[in-house]
């Protein structure tokens, strides 16, 4: 059997359709990300604008959560890790959906339980009706109930989708934390953010 002798034409022809199979539409552009003003595990201030200038992906937890936040937290632990391994500056941005219990002490306990890197990694906290805004009108995700140690999923309703947002706080992307494959298209999507 012979192999065949690619010419230089041939391969440059080759290279410029897989170049061109390759490319991939943009991400289309969801939401906005509204103001907001919260603090972080630190009681350092966290805001839209200081978010701003880089990708980042939001989740909403709460430290007593019985049933979803830890998968949640696992899940973006595991982002965060692979993100780093690839090279993909990524922020990560953890909303507590229990304000009042959650405070930054509380917080910041609760990351090191995950072993969360808090140099990319915040946990942020603050006035209710902040979080909830944020959370419903923003981020267009549930979030009902509050805080009752003898309810149903401690009384606390929310969504468990990760939220990609880019530089320009636009909102790119929904990903579900029960789906590896949706964990590998989210960081695919990073790349396919506008610098």
């Amino acid at each position: 059997m012979r192999l065949r002798s690619w010419s230089r034409r041939d391969l440059l022809l080759l290279s410029v359709s897989l170049v061109c199979c390759e490319r991939r539409e943009p991400l289309p552009v969801l939401g906005a990300v509204p103001d907001f003003a919260l603090r972080d595990q630190d009681g350092r201030s966290v805001t839209r604008q200081t978010l701003a200038g880089r990708a980042w992906v939001a989740a909403f937890v709460f430290t007593r959560c019985p049933t979803i936040c830890p998968r949640i937290t696992t899940r973006m632990r595991e982002l965060s890790q692979t993100a780093r391994q690839r090279g993909v500056a990524l922020r990560l941005v953890s909303f507590s959906v229990d304000p009042e219990h959650d405070t930054p002490a509380v917080l910041k306990a609760y990351a090191r339980r995950f072993d969360a890197e808090l140099d990319t990694w915040s946990f942020v906290t603050g006035d209710h009706a902040v979080v909830s805004r944020t959370v419903v009108d923003g981020f267009k995700l549930a979030l009902e109930g509050r805080a009752d140690a003898g309810a149903k999923d401690f009384g606390i309703l929310h969504g468990s989708h990760l939220v990609l947002v880019d530089g320009a706080s636009k909102i790119r992307g929904y990903y579900r934390t029960d789906d590896d494959a949706e964990l590998r298209r989210l960081l695919d999507d990073v790349g396919r953010l506008p610098a």
